[in-house]
């Protein structure tokens, strides 16, 4: 097998240097390419993902409303029963004062009859009354803790629906958030066409550019050392098994000044 010829090698050098330096499409540095379709991509990532997140928070916010919704108004339906059943126990409160004012004329009427019957209603009238005090006194103090229980739930619900109205806010945000994530995504995705028809690039093609020329300046760096050292022939024996294939690729290539 022949070694490839003095001009074949010698674009073979020029390509390996012009591609450690610029692309040869556009002249921009294939590290500068690969590095803006990197941050291309990392853009759209990221963009890509808070889209997704704030969709993620607006349904985990509705999930919630609809909770808050249901405390605030089992809330209401038990303040309102609270407020019926002190009302309730309003009227017990009157029924035990009328029940003691029963058993205190009574005690007056039974003291205008004989001694023996007089004692025994008396006796009758004062336990009445007595018991009447207390239940009085008991439903006056259920009808005030109801009170005072349907008050506190009226609170609690008004900080529900203040907590319901946050996560409608939070709601909104989200959505104008993936709303905007949405339109910053199309608009990466025209950035990326316009940057194909720019560069005549995509992202794995820059990739694999910017690798190539990293392995084209190893190569080169490792021929500069090697030059004076190594016989040229030992060189090409060793190389010819790569130089042979690239060599017939730039067959076709023009020659550049040197």
């Amino acid at each position: 097998m022949s070694p490839p010829s003095d001009n074949s090698k010698r674009r073979l050098f020029r390509l390996l240097r012009r591609g450690s330096r610029t692309s040869p499409t556009n002249g921009r540095s294939a590290i500068e390419e690969s590095a803006l379709w990197a941050a291309h991509q990392r853009a759209a990532t990221a963009v890509r993902d808070s889209g997704e997140a704030a969709q993620r928070i607006a349904s985990h916010v509705a999930k919630q409303r609809g909770t808050v919704d249901a405390l605030a108004d089992r809330a209401r339906a038990v303040s309102a029963r609270a407020q019926d059943l002190s009302t309730s126990f309003g009227r017990i409160v009157d029924s035990f004062a009328r029940l003691e004012l029963v058993a205190l004329n009574a005690g007056l009427e039974g003291a205008r009859m004989g001694e023996g019957a007089s004692q025994a209603l008396g006796l009758v009238s004062d336990e009445v009354r007595a018991q009447s005090t207390r239940g009085s006194e008991a439903s006056r103090e259920l009808s005030t803790t109801l009170a005072e229980i349907g008050s506190e739930l009226l609170q609690v619900n008004a900080s529900l629906d203040r907590t319901r109205e946050a996560a409608a806010e939070v709601a909104q945000e989200a959505a104008r958030v993936s709303g905007a994530s949405a339109d910053a995504e199309r608009a990466l995705v025209d950035i990326g066409d316009r940057l194909r028809k720019a560069t005549g690039s995509d992202p794995e093609t820059a990739r694999a550019i910017a690798e190539a020329t990293d392995h084209a300046r190893a190569l080169v760096a490792a021929l500069g050392t090697l030059s004076g050292k190594v016989p040229q022939t030992l060189v090409v024996s060793a190389l010819r098994p790569v130089l042979e294939p690239l060599a017939r690729m730039l067959d076709g290539e023009d020659d550049e000044p040197g």
